[in-house]
Protein backbone atom coordinates (compact mmCIF):
# COMPACT_ATOMS: atom_id res chain seq x y z
CA UNK A 1 0.00 0.00 0.00
CA UNK A 2 1.58 3.56 -1.00
CA UNK A 3 0.98 6.31 1.39
CA UNK A 4 -1.07 8.47 -1.13
CA UNK A 5 -3.71 5.38 -0.58
CA UNK A 6 -6.50 6.96 1.47
CA UNK A 7 -6.88 3.63 3.86
CA UNK A 8 -3.07 4.01 5.00
CA UNK A 9 -2.78 6.38 8.09
CA UNK A 10 0.08 8.63 7.80
CA UNK A 11 2.25 8.33 10.60
CA UNK A 12 2.79 10.36 14.02
CA UNK A 13 5.04 13.21 13.27
CA UNK A 14 7.30 13.39 16.13
CA UNK A 15 7.84 17.25 17.35
CA UNK A 16 10.16 16.62 20.64
CA UNK A 17 11.91 13.94 22.52
CA UNK A 18 13.65 15.16 25.39
CA UNK A 19 14.83 13.71 28.72
CA UNK A 20 13.16 15.11 32.19
CA UNK A 21 13.22 14.87 35.41
CA UNK A 22 9.90 13.51 37.09
CA UNK A 23 9.62 14.27 41.17
CA UNK A 24 7.96 11.15 42.72
CA UNK A 25 8.57 10.62 46.12
CA UNK A 26 12.02 10.48 47.89
CA UNK A 27 13.25 10.76 44.32
CA UNK A 28 13.89 12.53 41.04
CA UNK A 29 14.34 10.24 37.87
CA UNK A 30 15.22 10.85 34.56
CA UNK A 31 12.39 10.35 31.99
CA UNK A 32 12.40 9.97 28.38
CA UNK A 33 9.41 12.30 27.14
CA UNK A 34 7.90 11.45 23.65
CA UNK A 35 5.81 13.85 21.82
CA UNK A 36 4.08 13.68 18.84
CA UNK A 37 1.26 15.50 16.56
CA UNK A 38 -2.15 15.54 17.60
CA UNK A 39 -1.15 16.33 20.60
CA UNK A 40 -0.27 12.76 21.59
CA UNK A 41 2.73 12.53 24.70
CA UNK A 42 4.53 9.82 26.25
CA UNK A 43 7.08 9.71 29.02
CA UNK A 44 8.78 6.40 29.47
CA UNK A 45 10.63 5.09 32.00
CA UNK A 46 13.50 3.83 29.90
CA UNK A 47 14.40 2.29 26.62
CA UNK A 48 12.23 -1.36 27.70
CA UNK A 49 9.56 0.67 27.70
CA UNK A 50 9.59 1.65 24.10
CA UNK A 51 7.78 -1.90 22.76
CA UNK A 52 4.85 -1.13 25.39
CA UNK A 53 4.98 2.66 23.87
CA UNK A 54 5.09 1.54 20.27
CA UNK A 55 1.79 -0.94 21.36
CA UNK A 56 0.22 1.82 22.54
CA UNK A 57 0.78 4.45 19.51
CA UNK A 58 -0.84 1.22 17.16
CA UNK A 59 -3.75 1.27 19.50
CA UNK A 60 -4.07 4.74 19.90
CA UNK A 61 -4.61 5.31 16.08
CA UNK A 62 -6.51 2.25 15.77
CA UNK A 63 -9.23 3.62 18.17
CA UNK A 64 -9.32 7.10 16.21
CA UNK A 65 -9.67 4.83 13.36
CA UNK A 66 -12.41 3.02 14.27
CA UNK A 67 -14.39 6.27 15.74
CA UNK A 68 -13.91 7.68 12.31
CA UNK A 69 -11.46 10.16 13.53
CA UNK A 70 -8.43 11.81 11.34
CA UNK A 71 -5.54 9.60 10.91
CA UNK A 72 -2.77 10.52 12.63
Amino acid sequence: MSSSDPGYPQPLKCTDARFVEVEFPRQLRPRLVIEFSEGLSLLLEDRDAVPLAADFIAAFRDHLAAKGGRPC
